[in-house]
């Protein structure tokens, strides 16, 4: 059984990481909420199964929450920390016999942002990140074959993204605003005892969503 590590972990060090910011610079951010769909997986591994090069792991549609904190480098770049929460529940898995799990993924990411401020109230923005998330598999039933999957493990692979919305500015510090994420973690794997291991090429997110942004 691996060691668990809990995503709050990474909000926490989101929040003490950007607390300095404030009486330096100007601290901008947003809250975030909406729906993700994730891209099929390939099922790389399943414990002891020997698994085809065509299986796939399919996932029902689910919901995200996200915040980031930064300041503005330039009136048009800025930099931010971003963390938040993306659940969805896995579908049908090909060949397996039961499949009753969920999956919770906690990113923590460093994004570079850019803005085109100009004289309307509606601001374009485009950014890209990097940085990992906590994934953490939790399965009431997963069978393939003779091998079965059961209880809640977590792993942590490295992630990229990149976003793009429009924002609204109704107030001088407060904006609405619409944007898309595509999010990818690169082979997350979940356990680590004797009887292997379960495994995915990767996981891929699009995600909408409407933000609230503010600066203080």
């Amino acid at each position: 059984m691996k060691r668990r590590t809990s995503p709050l972990l990474g909000v926490a060090c989101l929040a003490v990481s950007t607390a300095n910011l404030a009486g330096e610079e100007i601290v901008r951010g947003w809250y975030e909420a909406g729906g993700t769909v994730m891209s099929s997986a390939k099922l790389t591994s399943f414990l002891t199964e020997p698994v085809g090069g065509g299986a796939k792991v399919e996932f029902d549609p689910g919901f995200r929450f996200g915040i980031a904190l930064g300041t503005d480098i330039t009136r048009y770049v800025a930099l931010e920390l971003e963390s938040g929460f993306h659940y969805n529940t896995l579908h049908s898995i090909s060949g397996a016999d039961a499949v009753d799990a969920q999956l919770y993924q906690v990113p923590v990411l460093g994004n570079i942002v850019l803005q085109f401020p100009n004289r309307s109230r509606f601001v374009p923005v485009i950014g890209a990140g990097a940085g990992a998330i906590s994934a953490t598999l939790d399965a009431d039933n997963l069978t393939l074959g003779a091998s079965s999957f059961a209880g809640d493990e977590q792993t942590w692979t490295f992630a990229y993204q990149g976003y793009a919305g429009c924002q609204y500015h109704f107030a001088d510090n407060m904006a609405l605003g619409l944007f898309y994420h595509y999010i990818v973690s690169d082979r997350p794997s979940w356990g680590d005892g004797p009887d292997g291991v379960v495994k995915f090429n990767r996981l891929q997110n699009h995600s909408l969503a409407l933000t609230l942004n503010f600066r203080f």
